[in-house]
């Protein structure tokens, strides 16, 4: 199957975290107990049993109170840091989803000689967690107690045997159940088509329209400056600057 990409478009998300049930309920996962923070992002944060959310931040445009929504996942990217770091457990299909297996555990992280004699000792299971975490640019990966997990595009729904949507191709439980289609799926030229045509008609409301993404197979289109969309995950703060801006 040719590369496949997925385009999410902010100005469309309604904020109503359909794609994180639709998630849990494609990848069997279970609920997890959380509380108020404040905040209407909820779960706070991914988890080994949440492997996307819709984050929230609150901003004044205009004098006016409104939200920018970014859904966080696995940016699937074209040379995933991850995967080097434990080939043994982590594929990458013919479309281009980095995908982990059940062999992606500390025991199979690979440190180089080098990173090891800098250590000073062999790496602790622990260490080795912590060094595998680490290594993704978007801190996305996470431990479930057992395995490393993260969102796999839903790539075992690609194979013709699964439910299809839009003209009959197959897509991501996410992309299915997005009530405003905000999120899109298809072949790389085709969504960055879409996704500049979109852009073109966005920029007419929203000035400072731009699209993020496309070191690997996702690209967002954000309709306010990146750093409107800062994600906190944990006591570690990150931002979208840090996908890389599309050249157009």
């Amino acid at each position: 199957m040719a590369a496949i990409m997925m385009f999410m478009d902010t100005s469309k998300c309604i904020g109503c975290k359909a794609c994180q049930v639709a998630c849990k309920q494609w990848h069997s996962l279970p609920a997890e107990p959380t509380t108020f923070t404040g905040s209407y992002t909820n779960p706070p944060d991914l988890s080994g049993s949440s492997l996307t959310f819709v984050n929230f931040q609150e901003m004044l445009s205009g004098g006016k109170l409104m939200y920018t929504m970014l859904r966080r996942q696995c940016m699937h990217c074209n040379k995933a840091a991850c995967q080097a770091k434990c080939p043994k457990g982590i594929e990458k299909t013919s479309e281009g989803f980095v995908v982990f297996n059940d062999d992606c555990i500390p025991a199979n992280v690979r440190m180089t000689p080098k990173e090891k004699r800098a250590l000073g000792h062999e790496p602790t299971p622990d260490e080795l967690r912590d060094y595998f975490l680490n290594a993704c640019p978007y801190r996305i990966p996470r431990f479930d107690g057992t395995k490393f997990v993260k969102c796999d595009h839903c790539f075992n729904r690609f194979g013709g045997y699964y439910t299809t949507y839009r003209n009959g191709s197959p897509t991501t439980a996410c992309e299915l159940t997005c009530p405003p289609g905000a999120i899109v799926t298809g072949p790389k030229a085709t969504i960055m088509a879409t996704a500049k045509a979109r852009l073109t008609a966005v920029k007419k409301q929203y000035r400072k329209a731009t699209l993020w993404g496309g070191r690997g197979r996702v690209v967002y289109l954000l309709t306010e400056s990146p750093a409107k969309y800062e994600v906190k995950a944990g006591a570690d703060n990150y931002k979208l600057g840090n996908y890389g801006l599309v050249t157009l």
